[in-house]
């Protein structure tokens, strides 16, 4: 009887080493698991902040390039105003 209650205190004690150890493993995989969710928290964070500069840097080129054309445009509009001035002048138009 003595050797059957010491096989069960024995096996009570493997089973909770084993829990002990499964419990450790556990605590491990969990502090990885945060270790990797906020290394992917970081970098999305990173991609999200270099995507919106882009875009914005995009944004102020395009604004730029409409800007230049009215402005490019508008230099036309005055130098053909300037040219029908002067050929008007040169021909002595009454507009002149």
């Amino acid at each position: 009887m003595n050797r059957v209650l010491a096989a069960e205190r024995e096996a009570l004690a493997d089973l909770q080493a084993c829990r002990a150890e499964a419990e450790k493993s556990l605590e491990a995989t969990r502090r990885e698991a945060r270790a990797i969710l906020e290394r992917a928290e970081r970098v999305a964070h990173e991609i999200h902040a270099r995507t919106e500069r882009l875009a914005m840097a995009r944004a102020r080129r395009m604004v730029e390039a409409v800007r230049d054309a009215e402005a490019a445009r508008d230099q036309e509009d005055l130098l053909a105003v300037a040219v029908g001035r002067l050929a008007a002048r040169m021909t002595g138009a009454p507009d002149a």
